[in-house]
């Protein structure tokens, strides 16, 4: 609105963290877009965005991505087992996500397994998950953290993920390679980023919070199964786009003239 009835010069760039577009982000003024590589950019150009103005280099993420270790080296690193399942669960980066309905299920697990939690910056649910570790016995064997800054090597080290389906952690898990379990979606763009989970071949969403468990020990199982999830990944990752990004917004910027 600025450059359309102000005159305000200067390049505007759209990058959002979401794979739905609907009419309100076509707009003229915008003079580049960055999206994933998938059904946005043509549902950007249904709305009648120039194609030389969309780059589908993928959502930016942290730069580590570009460089995971591989899971035996995660794994010792963090202090994992290396011949057992590690699944990680996420509650979001504020820890809004209710935990005793996941805890429940996971708790029926009676395969060999590894469960790390993380609580986020909810440090009442950090101290929850702490007492939860502290009263459990037998397997899963769990483990409990607030917020850590070293996500990426989590999910390097993980075979599976169960997590809210927000769009950061999503695209995070694909540049890992790691299939993700999504529940409780927030209804618009989380819940369908649900049914672009299971459409993309990435992981499964977990309809019902009573099928969590035995969704993770049939994965457990079925190793094949796992491994396509992780083969649709690696079509989707795009580990670099935030450089990618750059170099597109600075040749924009030298455009100017």
């Amino acid at each position: 609105m600025l450059k359309r009835e102000r005159g305000a010069r200067f390049r505007l760039v759209a990058m959002p963290t979401e794979s739905n577009f609907d009419q309100a982000w076509a707009q003229p003024e915008v003079d580049l877009y960055t999206v994933s590589p998938d059904g946005a950019q043509a549902q950007l150009k249904a709305a009648g965005v120039f194609t030389e103005k969309i780059l589908a280099c993928g959502m930016p993420v942290d730069p580590a991505f570009e460089s995971l270790p591989d899971r035996a080296a995660a794994r010792a690193r963090l202090g994992a087992r290396g011949d057992t399942p590690l699944v990680l669960v996420l509650f979001g980066g504020s820890g809004t996500a209710k935990p005793h309905p996941i805890l429940t299920e996971l708790e029926k697990i009676r395969l060999p397994l590894q469960v790390v939690l993380i609580a986020g910056k909810n440090r009442r649910l950090e101290e929850g998950l702490a007492h939860f570790v502290a009263a459990s016995r037998g397997s899963p064997k769990f483990r409990a953290f607030g917020w850590v800054d070293n996500i990426h090597e989590w999910m390097a080290a993980a075979d599976l993920l169960v997590s809210k389906p927000g769009a950061t952690t999503v695209i995070e898990a694909i540049n890992a390679a790691l299939p993700i379990l999504a529940f409780d979606p927030l209804p618009g763009n989380e819940l369908r980023t649900c049914a672009q989970i299971e459409e993309w071949g990435v992981g499964t969403w977990v309809k019902r919070r009573q099928g969590l468990g035995a969704t993770i020990e049939r994965l457990c199982a079925n190793r094949g199964e796992v491994q396509r999830m992780r083969d649709c990944t690696l079509a989707l990752a795009r580990p670099s786009a935030a450089k990618d990004a750059a170099r597109a917004v600075l040749k924009l910027l030298d455009q100017r003239g």
